[in-house]
């Protein structure tokens, strides 16, 4: 079955929802998350059916297998309240190849956009959200998925309200680059796309040609984010001012596989700070699971937080 038949084929044995087009309104492209994605332009719309906002992600003309790919990702994990919530798709009328992903809308951006907006955001809630992250992560990997494009831009924020209070709840997105680790295929070519340099596997950066992103990739990946939800400020920013021109993406690069890394901000919990630099190991083997992630979260208070760093166990390693 080829990537577009997929689409239809999930359709018509109702594995996917199909929405008229005609049933969301204010549609208009959605620039306080960026407007698109790696893989399509991101829209914010009012679906009347349901009396909610939504986001709308367009698929872009030449990237068919990409947008099929997150669909079936989404698909696979809607289970998880730390992954945005896939509801379907629409069709623009009378356009071919038109697809768009009916998705849950964040009402708080993405996490960049809101640990700008936060900058007094307090540990415990950083904490919190870092948690949420990680129970995305971990129930993706619980299904052998690997995210491979996982960073601040990909992960939203949204206030959720309850009987008597409301709370930030952090959900992943974005899995154009996503892939099921037992298939046996041969990879598809967005796994040869080196992504945002801050967030990625050193070892992928040095060897992206045969260096396949896993699921020790993401945890890489998952140790940058925890450094910009402990500074509140993009990573390696001071590094990128320093150089100009078309080979600052490379010097970045260069660094990183040489072991460079971010300094520890001031306030940062020492749990929390072995927990990340663990994460971001130059070695795959030396970083811990993802069940070992959310069980060290778990267990950090930002206020009694004083422990010894030799002192840290942090957990099992992947296989």
């Amino acid at each position: 079955m080829t990537t577009a038949n997929w689409i239809e084929y999930g359709i018509n044995q109702n594995y996917i929802q199909l929405y008229p087009y005609r049933d969301f309104w204010n549609i208009k492209i959605n620039e306080d998350s960026g407007g698109e994605g790696r893989f399509g332009k991101v829209f914010s719309a009012e679906w009347l059916v349901t009396n909610r906002k939504v986001a709308l992600k367009k698929l872009k003309k030449y990237d068919v297998e990409k947008f099929v790919t997150e669909v079936r990702m989404h698909a696979k994990s809607h289970s998880s309240k730390n992954i945005v919530r896939f509801l379907g798709l629409t069709k623009e009328e009378g356009i071919e190849t038109s697809y768009m992903m009916v998705l849950e809308y964040a009402d708080q951006n993405n996490l960049r956009m809101f640990l700008q907006k936060y900058t007094n955001f307090e540990w415990d809630g950083k904490l919190k959200i870092s948690l949420d992250i990680a129970k995305g992560l971990g129930y993706l990997h619980s299904l052998n998925i690997a995210h491979r494009d996982l960073h601040s831009n990909n992960i939203v924020i949204n206030q959720v309200h309850n009987c008597t209070q409301s709370e930030f709840v952090a959900r992943i997105t974005d899995f154009g680059s996503a892939t099921v680790l037992s298939d046996d295929n041969n990879d598809n070519d967005t796994n040869k796309v080196l992504g945002q340099i801050p967030f990625t596997d050193p070892k992928y950066l040095n060897d992206h040609r045969y260096y396949r992103k896993d699921l020790r990739s993401d945890i890489y990946s998952l140790g940058v984010v925890f450094w910009e939800i402990s500074s509140n400020t993009a990573p390696f920013m001071n590094f990128m001012e320093e150089f100009t021109g078309d080979y600052r993406d490379l010097c970045l690069a260069m660094a990183i596989i040489s072991g460079f890394r971010e300094n520890r901000k001031i306030l940062t919990p020492d749990e929390y700070y072995i927990l990340f630099k663990r994460c971001w190991e130059g070695e795959p083997s030396e970083r811990p699971n993802i069940d070992a992630v959310i069980e060290a979260l778990a267990t950090i208070n930002p206020i009694l937080s004083n422990s010894l760093v030799e002192t840290i166990t942090i957990g099992d390693t992947p296989n």
